[in-house]
């Protein structure tokens, strides 16, 4: 029985796979159908996560007999006054304790992480030991990150017209920050590919999802002649 609950997953995962790549040729039925089941139950799994996470959490605190944090489970249950419009004002409580809690962290997080820290890595320079095969790749490292910063810093700095030193020093920010665009932009697009080429290899690799493949490739050839006959008869 679970042989046969394991194939069906995989046909089913096959299935849903090829549907969604079939927007490359046209929307369609299949298509539309494939994508509401994968955003339904990426919701309904994303609140199962939800619901046990936020358990693991509160359980060991109510083990304790700290009977406060039972508070949160009618606070979270406040988000359900959002179907409600006599009583959606309810609803707003919710929503502003965990933006002001989150934006209270995260400032502090990211003071710490993104500002200090980054701060004290550009200017130090302390690995003057030799690096890769012999050369001082670390050494070099040390002093392109805060040339890259101070540069890219000027390019912005707008209090002042860009003139002289100044000007040369925003251009060189301009490259700084083209640089670190294009790594950022090529490594999300290199993410993209792995995922589909992740995809691909499930469908040729996995037994039994490859037996979809000739099945989405007939439905993709009637699909075609009869766009063909439609366009011919119009």
């Amino acid at each position: 029985m679970a042989d046969v609950v394991d194939t069906l997953i995989v046909l089913a995962a096959a299935g849903i796979t090829l549907a969604l790549l079939s927007y490359l040729y046209r929307e369609n039925l299949l298509f539309r159908i494939a994508e509401h089941a994968y955003i339904g139950g990426s919701a309904g799994y994303g609140a199962l996560i939800l619901a046990n996470n936020a358990w693991n959490y509160l359980q060991p605190y109510v083990a304790k007999g700290e009977i406060l944090w039972w508070l949160t489970i009618p606070i979270g249950l406040m988000y359900l006054f959002f179907f409600s419009d006599r009583y959606f004002y309810f609803y707003r409580y919710p929503p502003a304790i965990v933006l002001g809690i989150d934006i209270g962290t995260y400032i502090e997080r990211s003071m710490k992480t993104q500002f200090l820290e980054q701060i004290r890595d550009t200017r130090k320079i302390e690995n003057w030991k030799i690096g890769v095969e012999g050369t001082n790749l670390y050494l070099l490292n040390d002093l392109v990150v805060p040339i890259g910063v101070v540069c890219a810093l000027f390019y912005f700095y707008s209090t002042a017209e860009h003139r002289g030193p100044l000007r040369y020093v925003s251009k060189i920010g301009i490259y700084f920050l083209m640089a670190g665009f294009g790594a950022s932009f090529g490594v999300t697009v290199m993410a993209r590919i792995s995922l589909f080429i992740g995809r691909l290899r499930f469908l040729y690799f996995t037994d039994p999802a490859y037996y979809v493949l000739p099945i989405a490739g007939v439905l993709l050839v009637i699909g075609i002649i009869m766009d063909y006959r439609k366009k011919s008869a119009g």
